[in-house]
């Protein structure tokens, strides 16, 4: 059977999801270096034959679960800016993709918060980053595609962002999303665009 068979497979799906979830949740517990296969399969109600199917050690299933939910996000995410579409910036109002972005976060927010946090995954945070930067690189380029009319070099800009937006997810999730999707979407485009001030302090 081809991967891409498999893929289709729903119930190669829900294997795969119930073994990604006792990955996430005995992270969240014991630590990644504490865990077995053993650990897995018994939280997962599998067996380890089953487990060895899909994937070839517990590091090969981090790595996959990394990878998978991290295309899903870019995905969610990947719809053009600018283009065909109008948007008014100046209003304010979230575009879509940064509503969609915050959407996938919560969808894996169990997954996502253990990710982001545990100390031995920085792959995870260094890829998340790079989606980021991409994501905001497109967005700025949207806005304004001229060098010249930016304070500031355009990849310093971008990883200001990119980091800040970071942070705020990292809170948002540890703080059990205490915002919406899209009123999350709805601060970051404001402060990204205007700042944290309604007027100016700098101009009274």
């Amino acid at each position: 059977m081809s991967k891409k068979t498999q893929k289709l497979d729903p119930r190669v799906i829900r294997t795969r999801q119930m073994l990604r979830d006792a990955l996430v949740e005995l992270i969240r517990e014991r630590g990644y270096e504490k865990i077995t296969i053993q650990d897995i399969t018994s939280r997962a109600t599998l067996n380890r034959a089953t487990f060895y199917l899909h994937y070839r050690d517990k590091h090969d299933l981090l790595c996959q679960s990394s990878d998978d939910i991290l295309k899903d996000l870019t995905e969610s995410i990947n719809l053009s800016f600018g283009g065909k579409e109008e948007f008014d910036f100046s209003s304010y109002q979230p575009h879509k993709n940064f509503i969609h972005l915050f959407e996938q976060i919560s969808l894996n927010s169990k997954l996502y918060t253990v990710f982001l946090t545990e100390k031995n995954m920085p792959h995870f945070t260094s890829s998340m980053i790079d989606i980021l930067v991409d994501f905001i690189s497109k967005g700025i380029n949207s806005i304004e595609p001229d060098d010249q009319m930016l304070t500031i070099p355009r990849e310093v800009a971008e990883r200001y962002y990119a980091y800040a937006f970071l942070g705020v997810i990292i809170w948002w999730l540890k703080e059990d999303m205490p915002y919406t999707p899209k009123y999350m979407a709805t601060l970051l485009m404001r402060i990204a665009i205007k700042g944290p001030y309604v007027d100016n302090p700098f101009l009274n």
